[in-house]
């Protein structure tokens, strides 16, 4: 067989056809065998079903040169299928960088199988798959937008049934076009998988992998009246093997046993089903991705539940309304769990448009959600961004928000920022939020503006400080030369007192 030519950490469907019958397709068990020409292997890449008559083995190749491998499968017609070989070459997408994971110097902070440091920007859209099943247009003009203002990690479901919004409303998208399971949502077939559903899906990925946006892939919620399998039936776990089958070769994705996930316990008084899919999602996962479970127990404010600390990263929701708070409880979960923290929805930037969807109390200008994020960033943590309009089932981002462009200047500014160094501590300055490298660097944040004092004694004499300031709403940057090395030096704010962001490093 002629190899196919595959790039570095990109995506390859292996295709192989069965012409027997099968009482339930979905049911054949079949994985591959991946091996590299220096004999490093990835074992038991589950396939998956892809319909008439195909099943696919998706992977993504991790090494530069030959691989080859071949199948195994309880179905004699699919056992031991050989693999074309594939050639790997140079990845030559600079969005591209393998698989995402904690970083091994730094077990608080991400970074990329290829070592490059990432610093989440997350963006919440739950819609994401229906706005593309409906409009792919406007959808690759949302995911472009989102790329453009800095987002670089999109909270999203597979699925997800109805919102809050009027569903007659043009750019409100539930219920969706196409629903994962045969039947529909009134009447479903949890027998068999909708393979039209997931074959649109795989697009949304794809797209989501080009641009370098990492998904955080929430597999069920509980609270969007989705009509799913029964827990741990067999129409269950086969719906949860095939989405982890089909997605887990791409590099730019997280497991999330679900939304809300505390309501296993509320609804059905099984706090025990989150771990168990966290089980099988490792079982099935060939590519060791991360796995976490949004907000495990519900309310949880600095505390880590059993399912918190048998994930990779906590991802909660955490609602404050004070950026002091947000920090205080960031910094705490850094010091209480050697892994990273996310907060995915601490708060709701109100629409442009005043339409209707999703309220409450931490719903507010985008001024405000704006000092939240930079206060979750100086604790230690990721924050998990929402909008009003697009975060649920109502996805419309024309007006573009106000907020919107300020998470721009936020992205623009981090990249000059080697956070995953830093450890949040407020003893190195005299007002203000900070996090800090001792010696090294400081990251402070200002919410009142203002000046601010700052231990520099660890800074050598022999190095070369810089300050550089940045007012938060308008993205206006100023450079300063910093001489002192006291325990109280003292940096003038050329903002004065309108929200700043300040980051002191030494070269």
């Amino acid at each position: 067989m002629a190899p196919a030519t595959v790039e570095q950490y990109h995506v390859h469907d292996f295709a192989f056809r069965c012409v027997e019958a099968h009482d339930n397709a979905f049911r054949v068990r079949a994985s591959a065998t991946l091996t590299h020409e220096s004999g490093a292997t990835f074992r038991d890449i589950p396939a998956f079903h892809d319909g008439d008559g195909t099943w696919k083995v998706r992977f993504s190749p991790t090494l530069e040169g030959r691989w080859t491998g071949a199948v195994s499968s309880d179905d004699t017609a699919l056992d031991g299928t050989e693999l074309e070989p594939v050639d790997c070459v140079a990845n030559s997408n600079a969005n591209v960088h393998g698989r995402l994971q904690t970083d091994p110097a730094y077990p608080r902070r991400f970074a990329f199988e290829d070592g490059t440091p990432f610093v989440p920007l997350g963006f919440e859209c739950d819609w994401l798959f229906a706005i593309h099943q409906s409009r792919p247009d406007a959808f690759e003009e949302l995911v472009d937008l989102i790329a453009a203002r800095g987002f670089n990690y999109i909270v999203m479901n597979v699925y997800a049934h109805a919102g809050f919004s009027d569903p007659s409303h043009e750019w409100v998208f539930s219920p969706p076009e196409l629903y994962p399971f045969g039947g529909s949502n009134d009447a479903p077939d949890h027998t068999v998988l909708n393979v039209e559903f997931f074959r649109k899906f795989d697009a949304v990925m794809a797209a989501l992998h080009a641009r370098g946006l990492v998904s955080h892939l929430m597999i069920s919620v509980q609270n969007k009246k989705v009509n799913w399998p029964a827990h741990y039936t067999a129409e269950d776990d086969q719906y949860w093997r095939y989405v982890v089958a089909r997605y887990q070769a791409y590099g730019n994705l997280v497991w999330d046993v679900g939304k809300e996930s505390y309501n296993f316990k509320r609804r059905w008084d099984d706090a025990g089903y989150a771990l168990n899919r966290m089980g099988l999602i490792r079982d099935v996962d060939a590519y060791d991705h991360l796995v976490t479970v949004h907000d495990a127990v519900g309310g949880s404010a600095a505390y880590n539940s059993p399912i918190d600390d048998a994930a990779d990263f906590v991802s909660d929701q955490i609602h404050l309304a004070d950026s002091r708070r947000y920090y205080r409880e960031a910094a705490r979960r850094f010091r209480t769990a050697a892994k990273p923290y996310v907060n995915i929805e601490y708060g709701y930037e109100l629409g442009a448009e005043d339409i209707k969807t999703y309220s409450s109390r931490t719903t507010r200008p985008w001024q405000d959600i704006l000092l939240w994020t930079y206060a979750i960033y100086a604790g230690g943590g990721y924050p998990g961004y929402y909008y009003n309009n697009t975060s649920w089932d109502l996805v419309k981002y024309d007006p573009e928000p106000e907020g919107w462009r300020r998470y721009g200047y936020l992205a623009d500014f981090m990249a000059g920022v080697d956070l995953n160094r830093m450890v949040p501590d407020n003893e190195y300055v005299d007002r203000g939020l900070c996090s800090a490298e001792h010696g090294r660097q400081y990251f402070v944040f200002l919410p009142d503006g203002g000046d601010v004092s700052i231990d520099l004694v660890g800074v050598p004499r022999s190095a070369f400080l810089r300050a550089r300031w940045m007012e938060i709403y308008t993205g206006e940057t100023a450079d300063r030369t910093v001489e002192g090395r006291g325990f109280s030096t003292r940096l003038d704010n050329p903002h004065e007192d309108a929200p700043t962001i300040l980051h002191v490093g030494a070269t």
